[in-house]
């Protein structure tokens, strides 16, 4: 077996076979196998894709144990020397998967590739290229010049050897042999969703690098998310779950002190953010409690952020998965 293709499935069962159906129609240079990991089984939502392709390997969890652990286990499973880990709302549209394959067999020196996302009329979403870029945006500093130069010099922009070189991979498409995924440790099971791939991107840029290119694109429908942000503002940017991931990251890739730092940047935001709005209020005649909501959302999301540091540093094996109470967008929508 050539290439096995795993993907996890949370209430995607239609996203899933309108996949499925694109890469059978354009995945037929070699032989493949499709495992599909269920965190979310419903009973008979899965018959389209059975019926249509029968030979799909279908993986029942007892829980929704997250990205990462759905991942281990259909890896564990998978008969491929090459392993492709796909999100269900995804579709391919040329041979992009084929090309991936090709650059893997020609250029031994590559870990790990991963594709372009495109949106359904063909645009490229954005992304973050390097992992300083992303490691940027999660400080909350203000626009001045002077901050963005101090932050910039601490974070500057990685080089690499190669325009298509990087060391960040997007886990919506990320193709690698099975031996590498396991070499690097797979995935890491402490990760409940968002920043898994971040985190393994930084293990995998150790054995080898990691690539786009140009040849190398997907459709990537980017559907409703639970955790999707509310009442956005410069400060209040961030949503709960998708955080504390990317603060695990944080811990795990660059350590305890580079963790710590955001949160001290955190702490001091905080107050200043509330005395800005008092200030505000009162030179408009106003009570200095009108219109606080934003500060009010950004305390509670950052009350739930420290209540989860001693987990943070100590970092025994802990599925960094929110509470439901603690996914404060959701209760806010």
């Amino acid at each position: 077996m050539d290439l096995t293709i795993i993907f996890v499935n949370y209430k995607s069962e239609n996203y899933l076979y309108n996949c499925i159906q694109s890469l059978y129609r354009h995945c037929k240079e070699r032989p493949f196998e499709i495992i599909v990991v269920d965190n979310f089984h419903v009973p008979g939502a899965n018959q389209a894709v059975l019926t249509e392709f029968p030979e799909t390997q279908w993986i029942i969890q007892d829980t929704n144990s997250g990205f990462s652990i759905a991942n281990n286990r259909g890896l564990a499973a998978a008969k491929g020397k090459y392993v492709l880990f796909l999100n269900a709302d995804t579709l391919a549209f040329d041979y992009s998967i084929e090309n991936a394959i090709n650059h893997l067999e020609q250029q031994p020196e590559i870990a790990a590739l991963g594709a372009y996302q495109l949106q359904e009329d063909l645009t490229r979403h954005p992304f973050y290229w390097s992992q300083n870029q992303l490691r940027k945006d999660l400080y909350i500093l203000p626009s001045q010049p002077v901050f963005q130069k101090i932050l910039f010099s601490l974070l500057p922009n990685e080089h690499f050897q190669s325009a298509e070189e990087t060391n960040n991979l997007v886990g919506f498409f990320m193709l690698m042999k099975k031996e590498t995924a396991l070499r690097a440790g797979a995935w890491d099971e402490d990760f409940f969703l968002y920043a898994e791939d971040v985190e393994f991107s930084n293990r995998l840029s150790k054995i080898g690098k990691l690539c786009y290119f140009e040849d190398v694109q997907m459709i990537h429908l980017v559907g409703n998310n639970p955790f999707r942000r509310t009442k956005i503002s410069f400060v209040n940017r961030f949503s709960v779950q998708i955080q504390i991931s990317n603060l695990l990251w944080i811990r795990k890739s660059y350590g305890a002190l580079a963790y710590l730092i955001i949160l001290l940047n955190y702490a001091i935001v905080l107050p200043g953010y509330w005395i800005w709005k008092f200030i505000n209020n009162l030179s408009k005649g106003q009570s200095p409690l009108f219109n606080t909501e934003n500060q009010i959302l950004f305390s509670r999301k950052l009350f739930v952020l420290f209540s989860y540091i001693l987990k943070m540093l100590i970092l025994k094996d802990f599925l960094f998965q929110i509470k439901p109470e603690e996914n404060i967008d959701l209760k806010e929508k």
